[in-house]
């Protein structure tokens, strides 16, 4: 079949560009499909009603996931707390009540292979009890151990080493860790915490039952100090690395790694002192037999971090950066951002971090003396649930289903960045993805990823969506796409998903899960609007 051009004349020139246009579209969208292929083969509902208190997700790796929640019910004067636990299919396996006094909040969880660890304490103030509820999985049997801290103790960190507990927090605004000794049921202060106008940033578990503890010296005086220190689970010192911080610089953050690899580090973000913004990301190798230095690295040099302004001011940023760099001045080009997490693999450390902005005042984050500590909860009061902290799964839900009050300023989040660092403290790579206009009720993770052979998948969820980017490392081409979040019934119509409610979360392996609060029309079934807590598995292939 021949076309025909506007003078009359018969071409086959328009045949053959309408050809190659659909081998060429084909072709693009069947790399796109290459690139971003995800499955969602599992769901889990559950109804919910305005008055019923929130879940507290909290992922078992491969053991499944964990379901906590308030019942609002009582037994003999104690308040009735429901467990569920659902495996890899989000099928429920395990159903249990646990009893807890009424004056008791929790406050945090850890977990270990076959055990859930949750963590209780009373009232409000500092001086409190707390109990602490070790549940077998399997078993379904509950241990319980109680203690209290002689000390005006504020909780900001709690992890599990070996067969015993760390505590880490503030006796009268000075760091302290405390050991929780579970064999022994007896407590510890490990000593040489104490000091002023000091942070501690981070309280961690090596893979090997070491721990690691690493604090940061918040005063106005000169020759101040980070300060790394690895103990054994007894709470025994077994090496401690101190370094100088430069004079006109400020360590905001610091995660340390946990000797997946052999080399140990610490990686966070840096600013100028007395400013709640960073400048950029710095690396510490620990080797407390040598003298080394903080090696820091501005926002400008990397490749992709500027991917969320404007090209040409990123283009005189980055060209700026190259001209501070030169004259050794610090640059001048600031953001908020907030690293969530940092993960070992072959080539040596990833930092996973996000770029947001606030929308009002911000002022339960910045209220605090020593900038923002991750630990720190953004719904005003820092030791009460649901609270963050990177590495440990969020409490979904800040408020009540039924409630639209915010009880928190706003934040809007921008893009997703991910940084490979060898074990020298050099940027291998960078990349980012731009996040859609998502508001979020305070700083809280919204991205997350897999880096699975020679790929990068981000993930984020916004409203009833999946947003996808992939990334080949080995040329630097990316792809975009778009999943809807999957209902169980062909004829389920998604008529809303409630605001600052739910989230993505790596799982394990190549797997994520997605959660939050639908509301469900379904004009085939006899109840025709739900509403429902779900959970979906999403998988990358």
């Amino acid at each position: 079949m021949y076309s025909i051009n506007k003078n009359g004349r018969h071409s086959r020139w328009n045949n053959y560009t309408a050809f190659f246009s659909v081998v060429w579209f084909a072709l693009i969208f069947s790399g796109v499909d290459s690139y971003c292929q995800i499955t969602q083969p599992h769901r889990y509902e559950k109804i919910v009603k305005s008055s019923d208190d929130p879940f507290s997700l909290i992922s078992l790796m491969g053991e499944g996931i964990a379901l906590f929640r308030d019942m609002s019910k009582y037994k003999s004067g104690n308040k009735t707390y429901e467990l569920m636990v659902l495996d890899t299919a989000l099928k429920e396996v395990k159903r249990l009540e646990v009893e807890i006094k009424d004056r008791y909040k929790m406050v945090g969880y850890e977990v270990a292979p076959g055990h859930l660890y949750i963590l209780f304490r009373t009232g409000e103030t500092t001086k409190n009890d707390f109990e602490l509820i070790d549940i077998d999985l399997k078993l379904s049997e509950t241990t319980r151990y109680q203690f209290k801290p002689d000390l005006d103790f504020r909780l900001t960190h709690f992890n599990k080493v070996g067969t015993n507990f760390t505590f880490g927090g503030y006796v009268n605004n000075e760091p302290a860790v405390v050991l929780f000794e579970l064999p022994a049921n007896q407590i510890r202060v490990i000593p040489g915490f104490f000091q002023k106008d000091t942070e501690l940033v981070d309280l961690r578990t090596n893979q090997n039952k070491t721990f690691n503890s690493v604090l940061i010296d918040r005063g106005s005086r000169e020759n101040r100090k980070l300060i790394f220190r690895t103990f054994d689970e007894s709470g025994k010192q077994l090496l401690e690395d101190v370094v100088p911080i430069e004079d006109q610089r400020s360590l905001q953050t610091g995660f340390t790694s946990v000797l997946e690899r052999e080399d140990l580090a610490v990686i966070g973000t840096w600013g100028e002192r007395n400013s709640k913004q960073s400048i950029g990301f710095y690396f510490l190798a620990i080797d407390p037999f040598n003298e080394q230095k903080i090696k820091y690295l501005d926002f400008g040099q990397l490749e992709h971090y500027l991917d969320y302004i404007n090209p040409k001011r990123a283009e005189r940023i980055k060209a700026s950066s190259k001209s501070d760099a030169a004259e050794g001045r610090i640059p001048n080009f600031v953001t908020y951002v907030m690293p969530y997490k940092l993960t070992e693999y072959k080539d040596g450390f990833l930092l996973l971090a996000e770029v947001y902005s606030p929308i009002s005042s911000m002022s339960p984050y910045y209220s605090n003396p020593y900038y923002y500590n991750p630990y720190y909860s953004p719904y005003g009061n820092p030791y009460s649930l649901p609270f963050y902290y990177p590495g440990m799964n969020r409490m979904y839900r800040p408020y009540t289903y039924g409630s639209n009050s915010r009880n928190v300023d706003e934040i809007k989040t921008a893009q997703t960045v991910l940084l490979s660092f060898d074990a020298n403290g050099k940027v291998s790579w960078d990349h980012s993805m731009q996040l859609d206009e998502i508001k979020m009720p305070g700083i809280e993770q919204v991205g997350d990823f897999i880096l699975k052979d020679d790929k990068i998948y981000f993930l984020y969820k916004k409203e009833s969506e999946l947003k996808i980017k992939t990334i080949v490392l080995s040329d630097g081409t990316s792809a975009e796409s778009l999943e809807k979040i999957k209902t169980p019934e062909e004829d389920d119509i998604i008529r809303s998903e409630k605001e600052f409610e739910g989230g993505l979360r790596h799982w394990f392996g190549d797997v994520f899960y997605v959660w939050g609060v639908h509301t469900i029309r379904n004009g085939t079934k006899e109840d025709r609007v739900r509403d429902v807590f779900y959970i979906n598995k999403v998988v990358a292939k």
